[in-house]
């Protein structure tokens, strides 16, 4: 789920390697107990997913694109419809998630008080990077919450509140403002619905929590500092700073979405924008700037592949949960993992193309078929 993070360009290699390995055990495992699924969860998931690769294909084909997108959701789809059988141990899902969270603290603290990064990105862009550490934290709370063993509850939060200020040292304010309500919406609930803890044990909760959460906003002061004065800029006329650049970029998507809503710009976006940019739409910086993408999930998506794509990336977004609330709704782990990290990516698709990175797509889709696959009889 993570070692793709970090090896460079793991994205390309491991992924096609491991899929090859696991895809010929779960193969296997799978036709020796044909027809064991206790519901429709994966399969359903599974076809999403491949109706996601294939629209992705069509508009490939049509008119250019991401490649790397294309086989990630490729490989996944294969791998989705492999694992259709699998049933994961809730003791292996709890040492992967460990295992992924001591990489991932490791790596940032790394970079950010040894290295002198002043955000944490490991090989990849700050942003993708802290949705990555920010899904891992989600997982790795939702294991604190539900855990009934203290040891493994103690580890868990402590990672958990790790891997929070890992993600402020991304300084990516679209992960970390939503990463900050989950956490701090599903404490503060876990707290007020165990009646029996004693008011010291509570006091000391909150004690340990408002000091992560402070250690946080300092190390994020930075980034809070800049997004005053960047609002300050716009108020003022000026959108050539980070924000403002963002809402030129979305005002030209949103004109670029209705030139080709059945098959999408493609490729074609790059020209279209800068023929806005010639009319005047955007400025010359913005012009100078010629984005790969908009910044915005849901309009990237729009202006690329039309509403077709637009579609399926709404199902594979929102279908989890909705599988999950379906079939899991007596399972907090399972539904409660689920519905954060689809918050979390839905937040961060309004300011970036968490969709549109192999690695973030990865992460997405193998933690909700792991979740899927874990065992209904969970030994906590």
């Amino acid at each position: 789920m993570t070692a793709m993070w970090w090896i460079p360009d793991g994205d390309k290699y491991p992924p096609a390697i491991v899929l090859a390995v696991l895809g010929f055990y779960i193969a296997s495992q799978g036709w020796r107990h044909k027809g064991s699924t206790s519901n429709s969860a994966k399969p359903l998931f599974s076809a999403a997913l491949t109706a996601s690769a294939l629209i992705c294909g069509t508009g490939y084909l049509l008119n250019g694109g991401s490649i790397s997108e294309l086989r990630t959701l490729a490989a996944l789809a294969i791998f989705a419809w492999l694992s259709t059988t699998l049933k994961l141990n809730y003791w292996a899902w709890v040492a992967i998630i460990f295992i992924a969270s001591v990489g991932f603290v490791s790596i940032s603290y790394y970079q950010y008080f040894v290295g002198g990064e002043s955000r944490a990105h490991l090989f990849y862009n700050p942003i993708p990077f802290a949705t990555g550490l920010a899904t891992v934290m989600v997982s790795s709370l939702f294991i604190a919450v539900t855990s009934r063993k203290l040891p493994v509850t103690i580890s868990a939060w402590t990672t958990t509140l790790l891997l929070f200020s890992a993600t402020a040292m991304t300084g990516t304010r679209g992960v970390v403002l939503p990463a900050s309500a989950i956490i701090c919406t599903v404490t503060i609930y876990h707290l007020y619905s165990r009646k029996k803890l004693r008011k010291t044990t509570i006091i000391g909760a909150f004690s340990a929590f408002a000091l992560i959460i402070a250690a946080g906003a300092y190390i994020f002061e930075n980034r809070i500092d800049r997004t005053v004065t960047e609002l300050s800029l716009i108020a003022s006329g000026n959108k050539t700073s980070s924000i403002g650049l963002r809402l030129q970029f979305w005002e030209a998507a949103s004109v670029m979405a209705g030139m080709e809503p059945l098959t999408g710009l493609g490729e074609g976006h790059k020209s279209a924008y800068q023929d806005l940019a010639a009319q005047g739409l955007v400025d010359q910086t913005a012009a100078e700037y010629a984005p790969y993408h908009y910044h915005n999930q849901f309009l990237d998506t729009l202006v690329k592949r039309g509403i077709p794509g637009l579609l399926a990336l709404l199902t594979l977004l929102g279908l989890p949960l909705v599988l999950a609330a379906k079939y899991y709704r007596d399972t907090p782990l399972i539904l409660g993992s689920i519905g954060a990290i689809t918050a979390l990516y839905t937040v961060a698709s309004l300011t970036d193309v968490p969709f549109n990175h192999p690695v973030t797509i990865n992460l997405f889709v193998l933690s909700s078929i792991a979740l899927f696959s874990l065992k209904a009889e969970l030994q906590h």
